[in-house]
């Protein structure tokens, strides 16, 4: 598998000598591929350790399964830092309205309710405290990071999976002219391994975030391997296709000595 990829970057040509290898090898190797794009998204939630969120910062606590907030450290536009996410805690007497440096990401707890906010929009609202009998802040903050964690890495993994399915998808349009001499199937999988160059790029791209200019160029380099696999595709269609024509010239040639001789004899 490391020789797949290692031949994808630096003998691109060689990629045609593994159009046999079974679907469910395929399907593995784009898993890791799409695993290497998604390193980033991995790196962000070990390294980026969100702040204790306690009663004693908060100013608030939790008492029969739900928010009151009195300590002298409260105040409504506290926010507290959750990966990308901002926590708010809020009395049962205020209103979300009332918060006046709202996240386009927020996680808002009032009396035992859990609100999402993406944007403008109020993603989920339940029953947080109480369907999960919290009892304590800190407790209600490790949950909510676990939740926020599984949410971000499935759905880089899934955009991910997107992003390297759409450019195989993309990439077999101008070698659907071979259909007749390969499968489909075969395109596919043969672009799949033609493709680790970009996820490779890709990998660098989410670890470093340089200029988007660099990375189109990059880009081009990366999608070399395509172009080789399409060249050496071509190469060798006509290549069967002239022993083909050779092979049905022969014949002609034998079969017309043969009516000759036939004719003689008569």
């Amino acid at each position: 598998m490391f020789e797949i990829f290692a031949n994808s970057i630096v003998h691109p040509k060689t990629i045609l000598n593994y159009h046999n290898k079974k679907t469910g090898f395929v399907i593995f190797y784009i898993f890791l591929l799409v695993m290497l794009m998604s390193i980033s998204t991995f790196v962000f939630f070990i390294s980026s350790a969100p702040q204790a969120i306690n009663e004693e910062i908060t100013g608030c606590e939790i008492v029969s399964g739900s928010l009151t907030c009195s300590g002298e450290n409260y105040d409504i536009n506290n926010a507290y830092q959750i990966y990308d996410f901002k926590l708010y805690l809020l009395e049962e007497t205020s209103s979300i309205s009332d918060i006046s440096n709202l996240h386009d990401f927020s996680l808002i707890i009032q009396g035992s309710r859990l609100t999402v906010i993406v944007g403008e929009r109020t993603i989920d609202s339940i029953q947080f405290l109480s369907v999960y009998s919290i009892e304590t802040i800190n407790e209600a903050v490790n949950i909510l990071k676990f939740s926020v964690i599984a949410a971000g890495i499935t759905l880089g993994v899934l955009s991910n999976l997107f992003i390297l399915l759409f450019i195989i998808l993309i990439s077999t349009i101008p070698f659907l002219r071979f259909k007749t001499h390969i499968k489909y199937g075969k395109i596919f999988k043969l672009l799949t391994f033609a493709a680790s160059p970009m996820a490779f790029l890709f990998a660098i791209y989410n670890l470093l975030n340089f200029d988007v200019f660099i990375f189109f160029i990059l880009m081009l380099f990366a999608y070399r391997t395509v172009f080789t696999l399409q060249k050496e595709m071509y190469f060798r269609v006509m290549k069967t296709q002239n022993i083909n024509i050779e092979n049905e010239e022969i014949i002609e040639e034998e079969t017309d000595d043969e009516e000759t001789e036939d004719d003689e004899n008569q």
